[in-house]
């Protein structure tokens, strides 16, 4: 129903904290990751539970943070939870992961997409050796940068096989796509076609052109049907839903708290652009601005985030 709270990144001063939160004071700088529901990131005043809530680094953009944190769990939780690879636990790691694991190549569909940036940084972060994208040749420095060793142009015709040579011979039994469309669905299956492989699918899936999803001429979907189905049987098919990354109590507890302040203080995670919505005079024609934005695909790769302090 109306009137709808939108966004899920929201960063700014903390000016109240309940009688049991540890570690978080009044005045800190701290970003929050909100969920579905009264606490939504586009108000003058967000509640969090303090395991949903990062402090801001010195020195670290707040917009930035904002911009970034919902997707950071979408992509570990992804990488994790989802597909169950292995990332350290700690920052700096306590330990080396498994080197099995981290040898095999992995595939990134779609690495220019704001979940996708964050799954190719999760993967770096752990140490994996050989991990290739895909993304437009626009997004591709960007995404060699954030430690992808092989990008490719998903329009390439050749992009199967060059994925194939990338992978040195080695069958590509992991993939992550965050895009989640017919057309990455069937060059995914023409990679990943090993028994025992696992596709990670970042829902909703869609079927029709994202013209057609804008246009409420298409399909959303939560899992993928057998008749649309386009992989080799034994392939296994994980769906993931970024907000059950609770579920999982380890990440739960220090994924936000812990981890995240440490990558951002150390420099190992990077921001994605980021637009600032901040020449319209009222918030509410900045926020309408910035979902305008979205729905027709204009941010390119960047995240947009509403500035609630412009005049």
């Amino acid at each position: 129903g109306f009137p709808q709270l939108v966004g899920l990144g929201a960063s700014g001063k903390v000016v109240s904290v309940g009688s049991n939160v540890d570690g978080i004071k009044e005045g800190d700088i701290v970003a929050a990751f909100t969920l579905p529901g009264a606490d939504r990131a586009t108000q003058q005043y967000v509640v969090a539970l303090s395991n949903r809530i990062t402090k801001i680094p010195p020195g670290i953009p707040q917009a930035e943070v904002a911009g970034l944190i919902d997707n950071f769990v979408t992509g570990w939780h992804t990488v994790s939870s989802s597909f169950g690879l292995p990332l350290p636990s700690t920052i700096p790691p306590s330990s080396d992961l498994d080197p099995e694991a981290t040898s095999s190549p992995i595939l990134v569909w779609g690495a220019g997409t704001s979940a996708g940036t964050y799954m190719v940084q999760a993967l770096r972060i752990a140490g994996y050796k050989t991990i290739i994208a895909t993304a437009s040749p626009r997004s591709a420095p960007a995404i060699r940068s954030y430690g992808a060793t092989h990008v490719f142009d998903y329009n390439d015709p050749e992009v199967v096989t060059k994925i194939r040579q990338a992978a040195g011979g080695k069958p590509v039994k992991y993939a992550l796509d965050p895009v989640c469309t017919q057309a990455s669905l069937d060059r995914i299956s023409k990679v990943v076609d090993t028994p025992g492989s696992k596709v990670a699918l970042l829902i909703p899936i869609k079927i029709g052109s994202i013209k057609s999803v804008n246009e409420g001429g298409a399909q959303l979907l939560i899992d993928l049907p057998d008749d649309l189905n386009p992989f080799t049987k034994g392939v296994e098919i994980v769906t993931t839903r970024t907000f059950e990354w609770e579920a999982n109590e380890q990440w739960k507890q220090t994924l936000l708290k812990d981890i995240l302040p440490a990558l951002l203080g150390s420099g190992q995670i990077k921001s994605q652009e980021v637009r600032i919505i901040d020449k319209e005079s009222t918030l509410l024609e900045r926020v309408k601005e910035a979902h305008r934005l979205m729905k027709n695909n204009e941010l390119r790769g960047a995240k947009a985030v509403v500035d609630f302090n412009a005049a």
